[in-house]
């Protein structure tokens, strides 16, 4: 499996790190890392723009990561990335310049955070992610050049990964959105498609025989890579290596396609979750607001709702930090639905052992249990089942983005 430096970047702020940051920042553990989740894929997504710019830009990002990598802590501690904010604001300076301000207000808000504290996660964030940068370039003996291609090379992987809500900051570095390419691509193709078909009817000539079907060919591949990429985009901004963060279910779910439009999902208690158009919470809460008390046991049983948001390790069943809000919602919900109970289902793609699979299923399914657990709705939880591949729809030899889709951990309503 190709190697995901916005995982690896995810990955390297610890538990420890989160709950340090929001003793000392006076904020709640989920609200850092759901900023931390898009601190993540911002800050590499300046780093592609300032490296692909120009030499100096390569030259400046390659300087910047060796000189963070000598300073990169294997074990982060709140004390050690502390020591470097005020090279963590040059960084952001050289990277975002006059953008710097609105980005930071823009994950705050989309964190539910302070502005102070989502600009001192990015000053403490940035030189270790820079460091990470450094170190790969170390251990591949990679040059300037070398390294900008590496991290051109991630591009899916930071697009991917920018939470729902924050896409749009992709275009302050002139990146675009997930996809986009494709779609004008397709677009520019079909124009100029159109634009030499009606040269060739007002001019025939013994060229146009080859010419049109050529021209069509043309165009059907466009359309196909255009689907193809708008297909197998992620639901979330999150990266789909291995991530159980997407849309196919047991058996049937509710078929509402998760958004970027933010909303929120009030409760009968009074609370509102901050979620996101087609989610989870969204469907889950419409759902438990019907009569679904008058379906029956076999009825319900092929209702399934997918997390858009928990994400594990690659090949783990270790949930990452970004995780921690969704459960925390689907906690609120079980709160306020007291009647309702949930049955947690793992899936895995067909790749693999189908024994390890079924493993790693019912591991991830298990670790989902427990996070509700934690949160004082365990006796909502009537069990937790790994499938594996049982319900695999891609063979094992598809390509990763559709194999992915298989890849997913989802809850069903009981009475």
């Amino acid at each position: 499996m190709s190697y995901n430096l916005v995982e690896t970047a995810k990955n390297y702020f610890s538990s420890e790190f989160i709950n340090q940051a929001s003793s000392s920042l006076g904020e709640s553990s989920s609200g850092i890392s759901k900023a931390l989740s898009a601190i993540v894929p911002t800050s590499l997504a300046g780093v592609l723009s300032h490296a692909t710019d120009s030499t100096d830009g390569a030259n400046s990002v390659f300087t910047m990561a060796k000189a963070a990598s000598t300073t990169l802590s294997p074990s982060p501690t709140l004390s050690n990335l502390k020591s470097h904010e005020t090279k963590g604001g040059n960084i952001l300076s050289q990277l975002f310049g006059s953008n710097q301000s609105n980005i930071i207000s823009k994950i705050s808000h989309f964190a539910g955070i302070k502005d102070s504290s989502a600009g001192s996660l990015f000053n403490m964030g940035i030189p270790a992610i820079m460091g990470l940068l450094g170190k790969h370039a170390e251990q591949n003996n990679l040059n300037s050049s070398g390294l900008t291609d590496f991290i051109s090379s991630q591009k899916d992987h930071i697009m991917g990964a920018m939470p729902s809500g924050l896409s749009s900051l992709t275009s302050m570095f002139g990146l675009g959105a997930l996809g986009s390419t494709a779609s004008s691509m397709a677009s520019n193709v079909k124009s100029s498609v159109a634009d030499r078909t009606l040269h060739i009817a007002d001019k025939p000539n013994g060229s146009s025989k080859w010419l049109i079907p050529l021209i069509l060919v043309i165009a059907i591949i466009a359309g196909l890579f255009f689907f193809l990429r708008t297909c197998n985009k992620p639901a979330d901004t999150t990266n789909i290596n291995d991530t159980s963060n997407v849309i196919i279910p047991e058996i049937s779910a509710p078929s509402i396609a998760v958004t970027t439009i933010p909303v929120k999902v009030k409760l009968p208690n009074g609370k509102e979750l901050d979620a996101f158009k087609g989610g989870i919470e969204d469907q889950l809460v419409a759902f438990l607001n019907s009569d679904w008390k008058a379906m029956s046991d076999e009825e319900l049983k092929e209702k399934w709702f997918n997390f858009d948001n928990l994400n594990f390790d690659i090949g783990k069943a270790t949930l990452l930090p970004a995780s921690e809000n969704q459960l925390d919602n689907l906690a609120e919900i079980l709160k306020a639905f007291p009647d309702a109970k949930l049955k947690i289902g793992g899936y895995t793609d067909a790749l693999g052992n189908p024994e390890s699979n079924k493993k790693l299923s019912q591991d991830r399914a298990n670790a989902a249990k427990a996070g509700l657990e934690k949160r004082g709705v365990g006796s909502q939880i009537i069990d937790a089942e790994g499938y594996g591949s049982q319900f695999a729809k891609a063979a094992a030899t598809a390509p990763d983005a559709e194999r992915a889709l298989d890849r997913h951990v989802s809850v069903s309503v009981r009475k």
